[in-house]
């Protein structure tokens, strides 16, 4: 692991808890809501906002413990001939979709959230009774978290490239980021 992959894992370990306050606040709710009909004005908004932040920061969390989930129907359809030009296809559209589009498009969305049309720092908010600013935080959280990604992509693309076990026949095995540490 790198140490990006650390501080996200450890980040990521306290965010992680957003849920069990997920869980407290629903509970919480449903007692006054239902045993004394006081509704609470931040229960579900709150919940959208943890839960949101949670599933965002998840993504780059299972990128540093490499245990996303993987599609290899096209992998296993072909075999290993021809592993170096998937491989290859893999990592240009991963660099079209992660160094291009993502970051450009969530800076353009954070800065809507952040600011408003005159330049001025004013958070984008609900609009609902409360008005927080939730929408401004939880875009700006997707921004951090498609920059770690993107970061972490281009991290484990170098590490491959460094630590590529080729067997006789001229093919490139894939390797996952565990038997890249141990090279």
């Amino acid at each position: 692991m790198s140490i990006l992959d650390v501080w996200i894992v450890r980040v990521g370990n306290v965010i992680g808890w957003l849920y069990f306050a997920a869980v407290v606040i629903s509970v919480f709710e449903v007692v006054l809501r239902y045993g004394f009909n006081r509704p609470t004005l931040l229960g579900t908004r709150d919940n959208f906002d943890a839960g949101g932040i949670g599933m965002l920061w998840g993504g780059s969390y299972c990128m540093a413990e490499d245990r996303h989930i993987r599609v290899t129907v096209i992998r296993d359809a072909h075999g290993q001939k021809n592993e170096a030009d998937r491989r290859c296809y893999r990592r240009s559209a991963q660099s079209a979709l992660l160094r291009r589009g993502l970051p450009g498009q969530g800076m353009l969305m954070t800065q809507k959230a952040l600011f408003d049309p005159t330049g001025m720092f004013r958070l984008q908010r609900t609009g609902s009774a409360f008005n927080s600013p939730a929408p401004a935080v939880v875009k700006t959280v997707l921004f951090v978290v498609v920059i770690l990604m993107t970061l972490q992509a281009r991290a484990a693309a170098g590490s491959q490239d460094k630590g590529s076990k080729r067997p006789s026949n001229g093919t490139i095995l894939p390797m996952t980021s565990r038997e890249v540490d141990d090279v």
